[in-house]
This record gives C-alpha cells, structure tokens and sequence, in this order.
C-alpha cells in the first residue's frame, strides 16, 4: 500500500519557499540598484556633465579612494571595507557664499543630482556633487545610507581641501539630500554636530523615516505585495538604523523639508513624520523623482530659507 505523503506540509513548505525568495529579491535588489550612469543621463534628457546646467561656469572632477573607518556610535554602523573604493565627484563653482553638499537618492547618481543643481547655484560658493558607494560610476554595493555619512565626510574634506575660494571655506556647509540622500544627509549633519563643527543649513527632499517607507511604497507603485515580505528585508538591511526623526533631534542648524504631493514613494505623510518637528512643504503635483527639480513654490520655499540662513 502506497504511503501517502500529507498535502498541507508540503504547502507550507512551498509557501516557505517562496516567501523565503522573495524576500531575499528585495533585499538584494535593495543593495543592487541599476545604475544611472552618463547612459541614463544621455536617455533621459538630463545634464551629461556640469558644462549642461545653466549658470555653471567652472567646475572640475575628481575621486576620493576611501580609507576604512571605524564604528559609528551613533547609527551603530561599522562600514565594509573601503579597499578599492573610489568614489568619483564633481566639484561645481556657483555665485554664492559657502561650500554644499549635494547628495542623490537610492538608485540614482551624481548625474541626477545635476537636475537640482539651478536650484542651488545661487547659494553656494562651491558644490559637491558625489555618488555614493554602489551608484553611478562608484563601485561595491550600497549600505541604503546606512553608513554613507562616512564615506562623505571623507569626500567633503578632499573635495574642498583644495579649493580656492576663501568663500568656500567661510561660508559653512550646506548639506542638501533627496530621498536616501536625505537620510545621509541628515546622519552626516549630525555626525558633524558631535565633532564642534555643525553644518550650516539642512535641506532634506522628499526624506523618509526609515527603511521600510520607501522599500514597500516602491513594491506597491510597481503592483507587488509589500507586506511582511518588505518588513522582513527592510529589518535585515537597517538593523540598528535610527529613524530620521531622532536624528534631527541630534542636528545643530536650520532643516527646511520639501516634497512632492504625487510622490508614492515618500508620500507628504511619510515627508511629514520623517521631518518631525521641523515643517515640511509639500507641493502639489510634484512626484518623488522631482522633488527638487520642478515647481515653483518650493523653489521660492527654498530660495527664502537658504537666503535667511
């Protein structure tokens, strides 16, 4: 007589299975987005290099090769190592006063950076324009902005180390982020509070609290269960991470939060709660890859807070 295997245990295992896989996808997806290069810039209709945003009038490239750092107390974050690391950037003269830093999101890079770039001329001397570990045309895997503030303060030092422009110097650090940019942003001003030397001014587009904010909203625009699957992977990749509300809480200068109110990603309640207590402006008609890029009225939000900070 044949043995009969039962049919329940061998659903729960096939759903185990695939729930298993899935998940380990959107991490690893999470770790390993495409990469917005000169190609996707030359695609999409954006700068291919600083000389194609108006106003711009000089600007160099240059790379940073990272040195291993230690454990950050404050994000619990202990960086890979930076071994053969090189993170390439762009250093853009503007017309104001003071050095920026401008940070792009998950799954783009220093050319989409570029798109928010006539923003911001008129309020710095000179502008960093990076990309993170993992984007772009810098090598190895992402950390999510887990540990990216490490990274960039040592691109900020080398990048400004040898400018020109006394203004530069003088003027403080502008620290501008979109999206997971924001997240760095925000770490890499409170890293610099703790050390005596605050940043200037803060401006945090399209930001989110955590991890799982844009990680499920994503999977929900593209039509697939988010769930515990997002909550699993999300866990897994930012253990440890600090909500970016507490985070501001450790930051030492004016915070000016925009976003966008078609923005599925970063809707203006996540803006909202991530920016806490510090108000957010959202704008209508704006989705997330804009923020930042279109839109008169938080242009003219912006210009008037980094003109009267």
């Amino acid at each position: 007589m044949p043995v009969m295997i039962p049919l329940i245990p061998l659903t729960a295992v096939a759903a185990g299975a695939i729930t298993t896989t899935y998940t380990v996808a959107i991490a690893r997806e999470a770790k390993r987005p495409r990469r917005a290069t000169y190609a996707w810039a030359l695609a999409h209709g954006s700068p291919t290099s600083p000389a194609e945003v108006p106003g711009v009038r000089t600007w160099h490239e240059g790379s940073t090769v990272l040195q291993a750092t230690g454990h950050d107390p404050a994000t619990h974050a202990t960086p890979p190592s930076a071994r053969s690391i090189v993170l390439p950037w762009w250093l853009v003269e503007g017309q104001g006063a003071g050095a920026m830093l401008l940070i792009h999101g998950w799954g783009r890079s220093r050319w989409d950076s570029l798109r928010r770039a006539p923003w911001l001329l008129e309020h710095a001397a000179s502008i960093v324009v990076p990309d993170l570990r993992g984007h772009g045309e810098a090598p190895g895997t992402t950390s999510i902005g887990h540990s990216d503030h490490l990274d960039l303060d040592q691109v900020i030092a080398e990048a400004l180390n040898g400018t020109a422009s006394t203004t530069a110097i003088e003027g403080g650090l502008t620290l501008v982020g979109h999206s997971m940019g924001a997240m760095v942003a925000a770490r890499l001003a409170a890293l610099l509070a703790e050390r005596g030397t605050p940043a200037r001014r803060l401006v945090l587009m399209a930001p989110y609290d955590s991890l799982i904010v844009p990680m499920a909203n994503r999977l929900r625009v593209r039509g697939l269960p988010a769930g515990p699957f997002a909550a699993a992977a999300a866990w897994w990749l930012a253990r440890g991470e600090e909500p970016l509300h507490r985070t501001l809480g450790r930051v030492r200068c004016p915070v000016l939060a925009l976003g966008g109110g078609l923005d599925a990603v970063t809707t203006p309640d996540d803006v909202h709660r991530a920016a806490a207590p510090h108000d957010a402006f959202i704008e209508p008609g704006i989705d997330h890859a804009n923020v930042g890029v279109e839109g008169t009225a938080s242009r003219e939000a912006m210009h008037a807070f980094l003109s009267r900070t």
